[in-house]
């Protein structure tokens, strides 16, 4: 399978990946203090750590702050992203994150068995299936998988293909079923796994321009909710760890 490259190479915000060198989405935040409650890094680590779809690496610099004794490497199909992120590093003399090209539908073998653990923010949903990608992180052989994406807590998938006529810009926004996902990754060897909802913790403004921009909407109960344009957005949190 091969991924359309409008949204990932031809029509990229640039902004949208550099402005979270300075401020980490709350997805990012939370994540990894996540996986730090379940004891999957802490800041006595020394782990090897691939972030598939990692863009410009702000996602693994937030992470080389928490946990500095890691190394990352971010694999990306941008190659502008990656040298504008290798830059950053560099400038910021970071030694221990680097990022590498890299097309989740043809990962270099040079990989294989080279990572303790593979994380992927905000990617699986925005690709055209789940099981090519999860294959192919699995197939790096890491100890555990760690995933942020739109999931839905029964037996369903949603597959959702948007238009963007502000930005002139077609976008996958797929939901898929939490329960398929988990015997999925269970039947692959990675059975012990955790999920979480990711409930967003700050209030983020509806935009003027009616587009698909993220703001939040506040429940009777006080939780709140993402919505994207005309989409409700329901992140989970997963880790899947071999046995």
């Amino acid at each position: 399978m091969q991924q359309r490259t409008t949204e990932w190479i031809e029509k990229v915000d640039l902004n949208y990946h550099s402005r979270q060198y300075a401020t980490p989405f709350r997805s990012t935040v939370l994540f990894c203090e996540w996986l730090e409650k379940l004891n999957c890094l802490n800041a006595d680590s020394k782990l090897q750590i691939a972030d598939i779809g990692t863009g410009q690496g702000a996602n693994i610099y937030h992470m080389s702050n928490k946990f500095r004794h890691c190394t990352y490497v971010g694999l990306d199909i941008n190659t502008d992203l990656i040298e504008t992120g290798n830059n950053f590093f560099k400038e910021k003399k970071i030694h221990n994150c680097r990022l590498e090209y890299g097309d989740i539908y043809n990962l270099d073998a040079k990989h294989i068995s080279n990572f303790d653990g593979v994380v992927s923010y905000q990617t699986l949903s925005w690709l055209p299936g789940y099981e090519a990608p999860l294959k192919a992180m699995m197939k790096l052989n890491p100890e555990w998988i760690a995933l942020t994406s739109l999931f839905y807590d029964g037996e369903a998938d949603c597959h959702i293909d948007v238009k963007n006529f502000i930005k002139d810009k077609n976008s996958i926004y797929n939901i898929y079923s939490l329960p398929r996902i988990k015997e999925f990754l269970s039947r692959h060897g990675y059975s012990d796994i955790q999920t979480t909802p990711f409930n967003i913790d700050v209030d983020l403004a509806k935009p003027a321009d009616k587009g698909m921009g993220t703001y939040t909407e506040t429940l009777q109960s006080g939780d709140k909710i993402q919505i994207a344009g005309p989409l409700l957005m329901p992140w989970y949190f997963i880790l899947a760890r071999k046995l």
